[in-house]
């Protein structure tokens, strides 16, 4: 190698910074990474339309959020301590919104505290649950029997079915799942053939039962609390 050569090579590794191999790395993972951040965030934001979709839906079945029914007592009735006087029919209506034309599948957390009933008949959606049953006629009308009523497509649903009757406070907590047709009415109904019923007030084993963040003290009678899990378009 002639000396000029090796002048300009020893130039040549001068000229070149020794932090240059550092900062290549800094830039690949450093701006990589940021790079890798900036997408991630960016496919992780929300659609707006899947918003304002969801929103829609959520409003179509608006009555039955956040839906609260109590079946009071009236009075006490000292021939059997544990019930008490109560009016037989408690109901509100409301129209179920959405888009002329389209049926929904809406889910439902129901939390209710209620006594006994039997229906007959019917279909049992969820094994699991079975105290929830679609279709099906009540077989021991003197028990309070507490259900949803949908006009369109007709079906009655029931919310409180059990093998036997008794005097009994059940408090339950679940999921059902109901169809219902745009502009279609809604009833939250119970029914009692007697004006007695068994009354969550009294001391008992299943009684002063709560339902929690609702009624958060114990009250007397039966009630129900309804609220909207998910819309579907069917």
């Amino acid at each position: 190698m002639s000396i000029f050569q090796i002048r300009f090579f020893r130039r040549s590794r001068r000229s070149t910074p020794k932090f240059l191999p550092a900062l290549t790395v800094l830039c690949l993972t450093g701006f990589g990474c940021r790079h890798q951040n900036v997408q991630s965030a960016q496919t992780s934001l929300p659609d707006p339309a899947a918003q304002s979709q969801s929103k829609e839906l959520m409003q179509a079945a608006a009555g039955f959020d956040k839906f609260f029914l109590r079946d009071k007592c009236t009075a006490q009735y000292p021939p059997q301590p544990d019930t008490c006087l109560h009016d037989r029919l408690h109901e509100q209506s409301f129209t179920f919104g959405g888009k002329p034309g389209m049926v929904y599948d809406v889910t439902l957390r129901i939390r209710g505290i209620f006594e006994p009933t039997t229906i007959t008949g019917g279909d049992t959606p969820d094994p699991e649950h079975p105290y929830f049953k679609a279709g099906g006629t009540v077989s021991t009308p003197d028990w309070s029997h507490w259900g949803i009523d949908v006009s369109e497509p007709r079906q009655d649903y029931w919310l409180n079915h059990y093998p036997t009757v008794g005097h009994i406070i059940y408090k339950e907590d679940f999921e059902a799942n109901i169809t219902v047709a745009a502009g279609a009415t809604v009833t939250v109904r119970v029914v009692d053939g007697n004006d007695r019923e068994i009354d969550n007030g009294k001391n008992g084993p299943d009684r002063q039962q709560i339902i929690a963040g609702v009624a958060d003290q114990p009250l007397a009678g039966q009630m129900v609390r309804i609220d909207v899990v998910r819309v579907k378009v069917r």
